[in-house]
């Protein structure tokens, strides 16, 4: 497999070797961990998300929701989910993408949460449209975290991880809303799986994902890089020998350089700026 240099772009440099590193470890049970707990994210985001539709049949007698409640809630949600994944672009720069999904995932979960405290169509709009803001930031997240910690070859077993999570979420809320459809507190009952995920989920992703090196070298916090490097190889059982400052050579122009927005990054872009290429 050949990689192909994004012109401008000199195979030198503290990112070029961080990157390289990384792409060295090899694929390990702390990886798996790493998968596991993305795709939960995944699973827990799409199962938050896809539960309007099943929202809509649910609580129209119980609310008694009109038409323009109806389009607010069909709309609103994903508009917001757009807006969301632009405002956490905005700010990937300046927060780690670690504390961007942290945010993300508790955002989501918790205004899940408050679904089945709702009395009225308006209450329950609002709590949509917030929950959308939240999954933005989360999913847009996702990947780009997966890009930089996942050796090059296995980028793709991680974006089929996800993508069959996000697959079972949008079966498993179709199944549970037809479970309790009749009741009069179903679409209450349905959240709650979504908004309880806020007790499990956040944790995992603060105690298993590192923070980004990449992200701490352009911070110029190069030793903090280098650290969080050495923590990735002792957690996959240290295959290679760890990271030091003298092989990240001259890491001032790295330091200048912004992290290129969170929605653009791909599970297949190496995490040194290079593709590979098929």
């Amino acid at each position: 497999m050949a990689d192909a240099l994004p012109l401008g772009r000199p195979d030198t440099g503290a990112d070029f070797a961080l990157g390289r590193k990384l792409d060295s470890i090899p694929f390990s049970a702390y990886h798996i961990s790493i998968i596991t707990v993305l795709a939960l994210v995944g699973f827990i985001e799409g199962y938050d998300l896809v539960m309007t539709g099943s929202l809509l049949v649910l609580a129209k007698a119980p609310l008694q929701l009109t038409n323009a409640d109806i389009r607010w809630l069909a709309v609103g949600p994903t508009f917001m989910l757009c807006l969301g994944g632009f405002l956490s672009s905005v700010v990937s720069d300046h927060w780690s993408r670690k504390t961007i999904m942290l945010i993300g995932v508790i955002a989501t979960t918790f205004f899940t949460l408050l679904i089945p405290l709702v009395q009225n169509a308006e209450q329950l709009i609002i709590v949509r449209l917030l929950t959308g803001i939240g999954a933005g930031g989360a999913v847009s997240a996702a990947f780009p975290i997966a890009a930089e910690l996942m050796p090059a070859q296995h980028r793709r077993t991680y974006g089929a991880v996800y993508e069959m999570a996000l697959a079972a979420s949008f079966t498993v809320v179709p199944f549970i809303g037809g479970l309790l459809a009749g009741n009069e507190y179903a679409f209450r009952f349905l959240a709650l799986p979504g908004g309880l995920a806020i007790t499990v989920v956040p944790v995992l992703i603060y105690f298993v994902l590192p923070e980004s090196p990449r992200w701490h070298l352009r911070k110029g916090r190069v030793q903090t890089a280098v650290d969080i490097v050495n923590l990735i190889i002792r957690r996959a059982g240290n295959p290679v020998l760890p990271l030091t400052l003298e092989e990240l050579g001259d890491h001032r122009q790295a330091a200048g350089e912004q992290l290129p927005p969170i929605g653009r990054c791909s599970p297949k872009v190496s995490y040194a700026g290079r593709r590979s290429a098929s």
